[in-house]
């Protein structure tokens, strides 16, 4: 009897080896699916880690937009200033220059006027003396 209890018991051994031989494959497989897991993660991280810096830099990128921008619209404000100082200016000189020739105009309507009469008057002196 003992030798069959001893050729059970060596079954039941051959058994559990079988058995912890297939526990010992799948925490092989639960290790590799781990592992893969593992640099799915780091590869994420990395991923997301580049991600962020690009997020970093494009906002720093934005900010100097921003500021050029704001520096744009102040040397925009300035040349409109300047420019419509421009214009009151041209407008005020056009109106001097637009007076002047309205004087030379008179001025040149009143020396006709006496270049015509001493035309005239010379004319007569001339008919009255016979020149």
């Amino acid at each position: 009897m003992s030798e069959e209890r001893f050729d059970r018991l060596e079954k039941r051994f051959d058994l559990q080896d079988q058995k912890f031989d297939q526990m010992g494959k799948r925490f092989d497989l639960q290790d590799e699916k781990l592992d893969r897991m593992e640099n799915m993660v780091t590869q994420l991280i990395t991923t997301v880690a580049k991600v962020v810096e690009e997020q970093n830099a494009q906002g720093k990128e934005q900010n100097a937009m921003k500021e050029e921008q704001a520096s744009i619209r102040e040397e925009l404000t300035t040349v409109k200033l300047e420019q419509r100082s421009m214009r009151e200016e041209s407008k005020s000189r056009h109106h001097v220059v637009m007076g002047k020739l309205q004087s030379i105009e008179s001025d040149q309507d009143h020396i006709w006027e006496k270049a015509v009469r001493n035309e005239r008057e010379f004319a007569r002196f001339k008919n009255q003396f016979n020149f």
